[in-house]
């Protein structure tokens, strides 16, 4: 339900020079700044570029993010990547519009999503908490981009699945802005303490794959609906019991939630936590259950998470 199961094929992404990118980004002044549990930087800079799609003179904001090469190899295999990325397009992933490749600089142009990332809204914003419906949306929109990524390229997003790399358009539809890294590794000598977001499998085995995207969103879900940080300690509190879950909902909200959906959510997030691996629902059974409660309602979320409660205990 409610993805494309192959990419649609956009226009040629526009190739932009450094020169237009200055202009368009006022000298390059950065937006926001991510840093990577891996120690890896990505900085972004907002602009506004002409909107060739319209027949006025009319200006769109875009993201764009700058990227690192470090050899001529690397550069032709970012170009190829980038032109990749171009033929993908879902409601929700973030649009590539260009890229530039000129004067040793690697830029991607994005479009400019109006709410800027999820994190930031859960945990950095000062402004009224986001009403339980919109976050069972926005949980629904990031398993849609998952379930697609899965559906065409039958490999994990690892560490693109981050809260910071979902955003949010101006109704708060989640966009995932994916790259397709081939980055599928930590560093050697990288210490996974407090790394909420290793699986079981790769902590321990090192053992990578789209399950291991279902443990990560699992994790996402209890960041995304109780506002907290201490998310092993709320999974492992939730996995004594579904209707614990309650008791961790995001506090700003009161009682404003209906809580045999807040229930089955708690369930849900067992299902994709669960150790075993193989135990774990596909992405896309994910997201048709977050898709029910959107379209059908509580009832219906009870039935789809019982139908998947057989893989929940190990």
């Amino acid at each position: 339900m409610g993805n494309v199961l192959k990419p649609l094929i956009e226009d040629p992404l526009k190739v932009f020079s450094v020169t237009e990118l200055k202009k368009a980004t006022k000298n390059f002044k950065k937006d926001r700044v991510v840093k990577g549990e891996d120690g890896s930087v990505r900085t972004f800079y907002k602009g506004s570029i002409d909107d060739t799609t319209s027949r006025t003179k009319t200006r769109i904001s875009v993201s764009v993010m700058e990227c690192v090469q470090d050899s001529l190899e690397a550069i032709e295999a970012w170009k190829e990547e980038a032109e990749s990325l171009g033929q993908i397009s879902h409601p929700n992933l973030v649009k590539l519009l260009g890229y530039c490749c000129e004067d040793n600089r690697s830029l991607l142009v994005f479009e400019y999503l109006q709410k800027e990332s999820l994190e930031d809204h859960i945990y950095q914003t000062e402004e009224e908490a986001l009403p339980w419906g919109t976050r069972v949306k926005i949980a629904t929109g990031i398993a849609q981009g998952v379930a697609f990524i899965h559906s065409i390229k039958n490999s994990p997003l690892h560490q693109e699945l981050r809260m910071h790399n979902v955003l949010l358009d101006e109704q708060y539809n989640a966009k995932l802005l994916y790259l397709d890294s081939k980055k599928q590794s930590w560093p050697e000598d990288w210490t996974f303490a407090g790394t909420i977001y290793k699986s079981p499998e790769n902590m321990f085995a090192d053992i990578l794959g789209m399950e291991t995207d279902v443990y990560i969103f699992g994790v996402i879900l209890p960041e995304l609906f109780t506002g907290s940080k201490e998310i092993l300690i709320k999974l492992n509190r939730l996995r004594t019991s579904s209707f614990l879950f309650t008791e961790l909902i995001d506090p700003r909200l009161g009682s404003d939630y209906p809580v045999n959906a807040a229930t089955n959510m708690g369930t849900l997030i067992r299902i994709c936590t669960v150790v075993d691996r193989k135990k774990r629902p596909l992405m896309q059974q994910v997201a048709d259950v977050l898709n029910s409660v959107m379209c059908r309602g509580t009832l219906y979320l009870i039935k789809r998470v019982e139908g998947l409660l057989d893989i929940e205990d190990e």
